[in-house]
């Protein structure tokens, strides 16, 4: 064979080869039909279009599936059916975009993503997520989505307690509201901003903003905005300790709210029963304790049992007190545990999913293989002039594939290890709970005791009697479940005047405070509370008594 003649064979080679490729990996019309209709909000008409593609992982080009993708991801998004699935679809979106330099798209994807990933209580990859799209909306000038990514950062910010960070994501997002002009988004805004100052107890700033939403809502001619207006304002004059505006603001709040808005409404009144009660009206406390607790939302209902407690305690009715005490932990366990139901739900579905992406990994392989060994053998038949290129083509796209699905493989991998430790961080959240359970139950055994607390900061002489010391002891076996009884058949040699330290241990008095009830020196109170704890409890030196009592 002549020169001439190879270096035409080569050039028919290549011909065909290019030929084949542009068939197959051509531009797909359907997924832009689909982005035009998720344009015009068409949203279903979308889904539909891209249900026609079969296989788009193997039959679009790199871009189109990448648009495919985002656009079935940001349908869900839309109809509130984001899953664990959307998780993987997603990844070639944000990976395809982010290195092709399309900003747009690329913020579009992690936009999603952070959704997704608060759907699936993975709060700080959607801290992550969000941070990241507003890097690629830096300098693009689209105020909208601004106000949005910031919004929601806000809002994570909020659920992971960094009020910092919620204050200044919602003062990014009031900028792009007032270069908008959108007089709706500015006075939501203003009062995001108002909640990171309450959060934060900078109550004069947190009143300033709250104001302003509502000067603005009055202002823009906003009345639906006024009752969430009216609630801010009713929850900062709380904490300013202006009860009776705080009553007033959400009164107003409960005029402008729908009939319909029930859950809203109960929510309110259990608001209304605390207010009552630090009024002194308890009657009306009492009234509109009644109605919060009918509500079927349950973080209402433990709101309305934690403020009629303080109200009846105010009334001096201890055992009612404590009563409705219990029943609000009782319902505040009850939400920590739906709330810890949701995030194994959460959990299992995406490993559930994991599960389901490596087996049908393995079996779109071995479709793959079986795919290609049918169109190796029909080319073969038609074609010996191609065998040479045709078999390296499909050794070579194989051979890509197969390291992409490696790396897959080890990225759900890495995503189950990472479910594992926050699964980890909310077994601990819960024991964090418990301890602040058992810091409530203290704090109430102090107030029970308020007579002698205030006598000693007074700094008056105090003498107990031992009907005094018989009611300190009755006080602490009905918080703490027979306190003083379990505490000595535990440790038999602790006596009387034992017992009496451990109690105001228990009262969280210090040892100076202790010195003025047993009128003794400091140094005296210290021995006694050492020789308790190491010869009669006998614990180890690393261990405080306070941490030995808290056990019981």
């Amino acid at each position: 064979m002549t020169n001439f003649e190879t270096m035409r064979y080569k050039h028919i080679i290549s011909i065909v080869l290019w030929s084949m490729f542009l068939v197959a990996c051509g531009p797909d019309r359907r997924v832009a039909l689909a982005e035009k209709l998720m344009a015009e909000k068409e949203t279903d008409s979308a889904i539909a279009v891209m249900q026609e593609i079969k296989e788009p992982q193997n039959n679009l080009t790199d871009r189109d599936y990448a648009l495919y993708a985002l656009l079935l991801s940001e349908a869900m998004h839309r109809k509130q059916q984001l899953n664990a699935e959307t998780d993987t679809l997603l990844l070639p979106a944000i990976k395809y975009f982010s290195e092709s330099g399309d900003s747009l798209y690329a913020e579009r994807a992690l936009y999603c993503k952070a959704h997704l990933d608060r759907r699936l209580y993975r709060m700080k990859d959607a801290m992550q997520s969000f941070l990241k799209a507003l890097l690629f909306l830096q300098g693009s000038g689209n105020d909208e989505q601004l106000y949005r990514v910031n919004t929601w950062l806000g809002v994570v910010c909020l659920n992971q307690e960094e009020y910092e960070g919620k204050m200044r994501y919602s003062k990014e997002a009031l900028k792009a509201a007032l270069r908008m002009d959108n007089l709706f988004y500015k006075n939501l805004a203003l009062c995001d901003i108002a909640t990171g100052y309450y959060f934060l107890n900078r109550l004069d700033s947190a009143l300033y903003y709250a104001q302003a939403a509502y000067d603005a809502a009055i202002a823009d001619s906003l009345p639906s905005q006024l009752p969430h207006v009216y609630t801010d304002l009713g929850s900062i004059y709380a904490k300013m300790g202006e009860n009776g505006k705080a009553l007033e603001y959400i009164d107003k709040a409960i005029g402008l709210r729908s009939r319909k808005d029930t859950l809203a409404i109960l929510g309110l009144y259990a608001d209304k029963v605390d207010l009552f009660g630090k009024l002194g009206q308890y009657d009306s406390a009492y009234h509109y304790f009644r109605k919060a607790v009918a509500s079927p939302n349950l973080a209402t209902q433990a709101d309305a049992y934690n403020h009629m407690s303080g109200a009846y305690y105010k009334m001096g009715r201890c055992n009612e007190a404590y009563s409705l005490l219990l029943r609000f932990t009782e319902l505040a366990d009850s939400v920590r545990k739906q709330r810890h139901t949701a995030e194994v739900i959460a959990l299992q579905e995406l490993y559930k999913h994991e599960q389901l992406s490596v087996e049908n990994l393995y079996w779109r392989t071995q479709a793959a293989e079986r795919q290609s060994n049918v169109y190796l053998m029909a080319t073969l038949s038609l074609l010996s002039l191609w065998i040479a290129s045709t078999i390296y083509f499909f050794y070579w796209r194989n051979r890509r594939r197969l390291v992409e699905q490696q790396h897959q493989l080890a990225s759900q991998q890495e995503e189950l290890h990472h479910q594992r430790q926050v699964t980890t961080e909310n077994l601990q959240r819960m024991a964090e709970m418990e301890q602040k359970e058992a810091r409530l139950k203290e704090t109430f055994f102090r107030r029970l005791n308020q007579r002698i607390v205030q006598e000693i900061e007074k700094g008056s002489n105090i003498l107990l009697s031992d009907d005094d010391w018989e009611d300190i002891v009755q006080n602490a076996d009905i918080i703490f479940d027979n306190f003083t009884r379990r505490l000595q058949q535990h440790y038999p040699a602790l006596n009387k005047e034992d017992l009496r330290y451990c109690c105001m241990v228990k009262m969280q008095l210090s040892q100076l405070e202790m010195s003025q009830i047993m009128h003794l020196e400091k140094d005296s109170v210290k021995k006694r509370l050492k020789r308790i704890r190491m010869e009669k409890m006998k614990a180890d030196s690393g261990v405080t008594l306070e941490e030995l009592l808290r056990r019981f």
